[in-house]
């Protein structure tokens, strides 16, 4: 089988691995549907994100095709979604129940260097650990959603650790899949004002059928603080939720909180970012960085998908095969100017 290669910085190749085996405690998945993250976008700019020559793609769902001998709980056959990183259960983070900061987080599927060990945009998936990673794709889900899964358990995370409470008002910074799925959530449980900043017409249009009162170009509107205080009654947001991963955006969010607001930082910015740390104490304000999700995180947002109290289809812009991935993938993603904001690949 083919799977989708860092090779050097900016460069990505299919290489022909064996598939897989797998041992008396995993299962082999085969991969149905696996979406390009912004994290992977981030990784073939950013060499120091993920290790050159790993094997990547981590947003999947797909079915079981094997299940080792001492495996309890799974059959082959069995649709599912699959949590990607590592929850030893055993160091600090995780016996305190913050999994997503597990000091094993990087031992992830989507970051091997090891061909037996590929990531996501391949046909097949070795699978360690299946009782901790393996979630049950429900039978009224389509792989398609199941592959949002991952996405979208990531927004849902940071405004479960956030201060957000049911009637605040919120602001969402940059639109693409995470941001848009941070929208879908915040409308979801009752925030009152949702006002998002994107410089993409048809991502902006996203935003407003996901539950974005108010959506703003930064790069047309003049004076975009007045605007905001404008719909606040003069006090600012509650909460900004920065999914930019943009330095001036990040720079920019305290202009938009009230008093003793707080931004979340969810968008990855891997450059010295200069700030004025007395900005932060004349509001009083909070930062909260928030990384990846935890397994309730991954079950929440199933039981939302299943019940349809997402409307998130649309963040689906683009299928593909995997053959396709460099040029019309990461090809497409990385182009100034491009309107996609999910691009799903299918190894089929």
């Amino acid at each position: 089988m083919k799977a989708a290669l860092l090779k050097e910085p900016g460069k990505i190749v299919l290489k022909k691995i064996p598939v897989p085996e797998v041992s008396d405690t995993e299962v082999l998945v085969e991969v149905k549907y696996c979406g390009i993250c912004g994290t992977d976008l981030a990784a073939i700019q950013t060499p120091e994100l993920l290790p050159l020559g790993c094997f990547m793609g981590h947003e999947f769902s797909g079915v079981i095709t094997k299940v080792g001998s001492k495996v309890k709980g799974w059959k082959p056959g069995d649709r599912v979604v699959v949590f990607p990183g590592s929850q030893c259960g055993e160091c600090w983070a995780c016996r305190h129940g913050f999994v997503s900061s597990c000091v094993h987080q990087m031992e992830a599927i989507g970051v091997s260097t090891d061909e037996t060990m590929p990531g996501a945009f391949a046909k097949f998936v070795r699978v360690p650990t299946p009782q901790k990673r393996l979630y049950s794709l429900p039978n009224e889900m389509s792989f398609e959603e199941g592959a949002l899964v991952e996405p979208l358990a990531t927004p849902l995370h940071a405004i479960r650790i956030s201060s957000f409470k049911p009637g605040d008002p919120t602001m969402v910074l940059g639109a693409g899949p995470i941001g848009l799925g941070t929208i879908a959530f915040l409308k979801d449980v009752g925030a009152g004002l949702i006002i998002a900043t994107e410089v993409n017409d048809r991502r902006a249009e996203m935003a407003k059928k996901l539950g974005a009162d108010c959506v703003f170009n930064p790069q047309t509107v003049s004076n975009l603080r007045q605007e905001v205080l404008k719909l606040t009654d003069g006090l600012g947001v509650a909460q900004i939720f920065d999914c930019s991963g943009i330095p001036a955006a990040f720079q920019s969010a305290t202009n938009f909180l009230r008093t003793r607001g707080q931004i979340v930082l969810i968008g990855i910015i891997l450059k010295e970012v200069p700030m004025i740390p007395f900005s932060f104490q004349l509001g009083e304000f909070q930062l909260q960085a928030s990384w990846c999700y935890t397994g309730d995180d991954f079950a929440m947002v199933i039981n939302s998908l299943k019940k349809r109290a997402l409307p998130v289809k649309e963040m689906i812009t683009s299928k593909i095969k995997l053959k396709d991935i460099v040029e019309q993938g990461f090809g497409r993603l990385l182009k100034p100017g491009n309107a996609e904001a999910k691009i799903l690949v299918s190894p089929d």
